[in-house]
């Protein structure tokens, strides 16, 4: 009985899903063919968010295009390519542009970022503070951000780089890298021209 019970649930939470997103449709500035968004999900400014075919979008994340901030007008714009997912609680700020391109996967937690609060504002609570001067951030295709990472203001991610849990990124990473830790550094390059072959038993 709890597994017919169960089942049930989780097709109940799909076409809840699918409803949710109907609802939010219309809002964006696109919204692409077979996309899910899992309720409750945070989304501010939805005409400044375009979002591709086949997107799937977890439930606790926030998607804030920031308008406006401690007197200062922004343009904040968020673009999602196609087949992107992205986790549960992830938050994506943007007072420029983040842009993330096809087949990106984003865990869970992860932050991703083009400003800061400017903490030089020292009579004034750092989060009151205005905001540092936006930087747009691209992650390339295929790209993978592990959990809980950062991707700070100015970042650009090349195809098919690898970001590590926990990673603090403030600097570029190359196309087919893998970049761990706070700092986050590069340890590892895959040339695809020499090894696009699948492991074998041995090395998985």
């Amino acid at each position: 009985m709890r597994k017919l019970i169960l089942k049930v649930a989780k097709k109940l939470r799909l076409r809840f899903s699918e409803l949710h997103t109907w609802l939010l449709s219309n809002s964006f500035e696109r919204i692409g063919e077979g996309v899910r968004i899992d309720f409750p999900i945070r989304i501010e400014q939805p005409g400044s968010i375009s979002i591709g075919n086949g997107c799937v979008l977890y439930s606790r994340s926030w998607f804030n295009p920031v308008a406006a901030w401690s007197g200062q007008q922004y343009n904040g714009k968020i673009v999602l390519g196609d087949r992107v997912l992205v986790g549960y609680g992830c938050q994506i700020s943007s007072a420029s542009s983040v842009v993330i391109e096809d087949d990106v996967t984003v865990a869970a937690g992860v932050v991703i970022v083009d400003h800061i609060h400017d903490h030089r504002y020292i009579n004034t609570a750092i989060f009151t503070a205005p905001l540092s001067e936006p930087k747009p951030v691209r992650i390339g295709k295929r790209a993978f951000l592990g959990v809980y990472c950062f991707i700070g203001p100015g970042v650009q991610i090349g195809e098919q780089a690898v970001i590590a849990a926990n990673a603090v990124v403030t600097k570029d990473v190359p196309a087919y890298c893998t970049a761990v830790g706070n700092p986050a550094r590069l340890t590892r390059f895959h040339d695809p021209a020499v090894t696009n072959v699948q492991p074998t038993a041995a090395e998985v």
